[in-house]
């Protein structure tokens, strides 16, 4: 009862946590799976993610989160897993984290998906800009991601896509059509405050230490945080993260205050003036989430 609840119209549940595999079939440059697994994923038997399951459920789980770094490395094992699931607590609901690229290959299966319990969907868009999906090797694009969007709303399935919101290649006008490009696809109350403060993360024996341009940005290695420093070429950008990244600590669950702040922030950095918006007056219930944020 102390970890983190599923919440859902107002009312908070227990939640419990497991994963169906270990690893992952996909190589994105920044991941820092990568460097342990090499594209490599490892099923659990499904007995044992079941058992797991039911021990949590007993203990009053209401909401299972499954954590596999993508949940549809293998569609056919993990639908067993939760249709028996299903069979057995069909009160029980889930959110699962997979790629746009496996959303859009996989877009058959969301509606059953919805039927069986899904709830809301974690997906690492990371950027809206092709040329640092590219240099990120996530194997989608902006175009993808609008089209995921539509798919996962017409299923009935709400998503939380994720941000590397600082990156060596993100300018300020990046920055600022990110926030353009949420707001415009009302994904504000699905964007939690800290996912704009996300910067970059280059652990030991990233790929990301392969790009041609290292040298220009990368710093020395902290060790004690098992990551590589690095520097913005445009001063601007560190100060804007560092000043998102106190806000983002000090917000509470009002999205749209959040935003607010870090939009006129940014374009206070940029030497414009922010659009002209209103948020909304009527109060609405907050999306499906968990009460600790997840970062993919």
């Amino acid at each position: 009862h102390q970890y983190a609840h599923y919440t859902e119209n107002g009312t908070a549940y227990p939640a419990g946590y497991t994963e169906t595999t270990r690893g992952c079939l996909h190589t994105c440059h920044h991941c820092p799976i990568v460097p342990v697994y090499n594209g490599r994923f490892f099923i659990v038997p499904p007995e044992t993610v079941l058992n797991d399951i039911r021990q949590q459920v007993n203990a009053g789980a209401h909401h299972i989160t499954f954590g596999d770094p993508d949940f549809l490395n293998g569609p056919g094992h993990v639908l067993k897993i939760i249709r028996t699931m299903h069979a057995e607590f069909p009160h029980l609901t889930f959110d699962f984290t997979t790629k746009v690229e496996n959303l859009l290959k996989h877009q058959h299966l969301l509606p059953e998906l919805v039927e069986l319990g899904a709830r809301f969907v974690i997906s690492a868009f990371e950027a809206v800009n092709d040329h640092i999906l590219r240099k990120l090797n996530k194997g989608h694009t902006v175009a993808d991601m609008e089209t995921v969007l539509h798919l996962v709303r017409k299923a009935g399935l709400a998503i939380q896509p994720t941000w590397v919101a600082f990156t060596p290649w993100t300018t300020l006008d990046d920055y600022l059509f990110m926030l353009e490009w949420i707001q415009q696809h009302d994904l504000i109350p699905y964007v939690p405050a800290v996912q704009y403060a996300v910067r970059l993360l280059v652990p030991p024996d990233s790929a990301l230490l392969h790009q041609p341009d290292v040298a220009t940005w990368l710093g020395p290695l902290d060790a004690e945080n098992f990551t590589y420093c690095w520097q913005h070429p445009d001063p601007r950008m560190d100060i804007l993260h560092q000043a998102v990244t106190k806000i983002a600590e000090q917000a509470g669950d009002d999205t749209f205050k959040a935003f607010s702040s870090i939009e006129k922030l940014a374009y206070q950095l940029a030497g414009k003036q922010p659009p002209v918006w209103t948020p909304p007056t009527i109060p609405t219930p907050p999306p499906p989430r968990l009460t600790e944020d997840w970062f993919c």
